[in-house]
């Protein structure tokens, strides 16, 4: 018989618009908390979590992206600046990366990946618009 063991959850909870949000890794839940400082600082509006982005070719859904953070930034003047999407993981599949280019394909933007492993690196980052 198999004793069972408690899992030691990857991810944390926090707060966004009021609820509790849990991400799936510590990585995520640190980018968050960067994009939070610069929503603060009054360099990017428009913060959203896991927005859903689709893939239609030829009037056919072809697939589904949720990307975990979009936001746009702000210009030193307070116009608006660019659209950002980032998404944060460890490792990309081949898989992964076909929906990420098919989604960028259909949708004329640019996802930003950010490796889990190097999100303090992306304390003062954002994302240019290439």
């Amino acid at each position: 018989m198999k004793s069972k063991t408690k899992r030691k959850p990857k991810g944390r909870y926090e707060p966004y618009q009021g609820k509790m949000i849990y991400f799936q890794t510590q990585a995520k839940a640190d980018r968050y908390l960067q994009l939070i400082k610069f929503s603060e600082q009054k360099l990017i509006i428009d913060l959203e979590l896991y927005p859903t982005l689709t893939a239609v070719v030829h009037n056919v859904k072809v697939c589904t992206f949720q990307p975990d953070f979009r936001y746009m930034t702000l210009e030193i003047n307070g116009h608006r600046g660019y659209r950002v999407i980032e998404d944060v993981k460890a490792d990309a599949t081949e898989l992964y990366k076909l929906r990420k280019q098919l989604i960028e394909l259909t949708n004329s933007c640019i996802i930003n990946n950010i490796k889990a492993s190097e999100v303090n690196k992306w304390v003062t980052t954002i994302p240019k618009n290439q």
